[in-house]
Order: C-alpha cells, then structure tokens, then sequence
C-alpha cells in the first residue's frame, strides 16, 4: 500500500508543470525614448527691464 501512493508521488512531483525546455528569464522590452525636451527661450537682454523691477538703482 505505501509502495504505490510513494511512485504516485514521485512521478507528481516529476511531471511538474509540464515545461519541457530549459528555464529562462524573458527580456526585458526595451523602454520607448523620450525627446529631448525643447531648450528653455533665453532671455533677450535688449528689452527694457519691466517697471517695479530690480534695485533702486537699476531703475534710476
């Protein structure tokens, strides 16, 4: 009696889940590459200063 119930597990426990090749790790999918982020404007140094800005004396 305990002969058989130990071939049935042993055969259970060979027979696992049924993949026959050998075990890998899938790739990992290559991550879309964002754009560039467009470069900030520069200010222009030929405009005025607005009014209310800067140190008493930049404004004088």
């Amino acid at each position: 009696m305990r002969a058989p119930v130990l071939l049935i597990a042993l055969a259970a426990s060979l027979a696992a889940c049924g993949y026959k090749g050998p075990l890998y790790l899938p790739k990992p999918k290559p991550e879309a590459q964002k754009p560039a982020p467009p470069p900030a404007p520069q200010p222009d140094e030929k405009k005025t200063p607005q009014s209310g800005t800067g140190t008493p004396d930049e404004r004088g």
